[in-house]
């Protein structure tokens, strides 16, 4: 699939134990008989979607303190950067849940200030004013030696609704990035979650990623660098009996 293609994605497994959804299958425990989450490439018109509901369910960080005007503007350059990748998690139409990632987090940084910028802190003057020590710790992250010689993708941003958590929404999101990181070539894949993060950190663990670094990339708050690496498939052994 290119890199903002509009076909429908549905997972046929887990890298890593996640869970297998097949064509029209329902998520385990889906809230209130809801339906099957089909994991979609976004358009255009779900950078609303994916700006509200970072807003609403990501506190780490300070990027929800920016307004959703400015959230949209990122996911709408994530969307175009064709380097970078945004989904959205649908059921019976409503979004449920996205994620977003990179394989060039410096390029990506960089095109949405030169392009979006401007704009960008128009819409987010004040807390900007307050906030700017840690747009700079971020931009740092994002154009640091790791990000511009990194072998592989990045996941910046995953958030699902509160009903639909621990319903196996998490694991089709990060099993539908996983899936298309490796397409694009990507035998590695960096996430930054918060230490304290219990759940976030279990469901990358249950999709492969292990804990590599425990850094601060903001002053007082602890951080994890967790990785997936993919393995290459072993060739079966040949037998010594006949």
């Amino acid at each position: 699939m290119g890199p903002n293609g509009d076909g429908r994605r549905r997972p046929q497994g887990s890298p890593a134990g996640g869970e297998e959804a097949g064509p029209g299958a329902k998520e385990p425990g889906s809230p209130d008989g809801a339906g099957a989450v089909t994991v979609l490439p976004a358009t255009d018109a779900d950078t609303a979607s994916a700006a509200a509901l970072h807003g609403r369910q990501i506190s780490e960080g300070f990027l929800a303190l920016l307004g959703t005007g400015f959230l949209q503007l990122l996911y709408r350059r994530i969307l175009l950067h064709r380097q970078s990748f945004l989904f959205i998690a649908r059921s019976r139409g409503d979004a449920v849940g996205f994620i977003a990632g990179s394989t060039d987090v410096a390029g990506l940084y960089k095109s949405f200030l030169w392009r979006d910028g401007f704009v960008a802190a128009v819409r987010a003057a004040g807390p900007l004013t307050k906030g700017w020590r840690r747009v700079l710790e971020t931009l740092r992250h994002g154009t640091s030696e790791r990000g511009r010689n990194a072998r592989g993708a990045e996941l910046l941003s995953v958030a699902v609704e509160p009903a639909w958590q621990g319903q196996g929404a998490g694991r089709l999101l990060v099993a539908s990035f996983l899936e298309e990181a490796i397409a694009r070539g990507s035998d590695v894949v960096d996430v930054v979650v918060g230490a304290d993060n219990d759940r976030a950190v279990a469901l990358y663990e249950g999709a492969g990623f292990a804990a590599v670094k425990r850094f601060e990339l903001h002053p007082g708050n602890e951080s994890l660098l967790m990785r997936y690496e993919r393995t290459a498939p072993t060739e079966p052994s040949e037998s010594l009996s006949e």
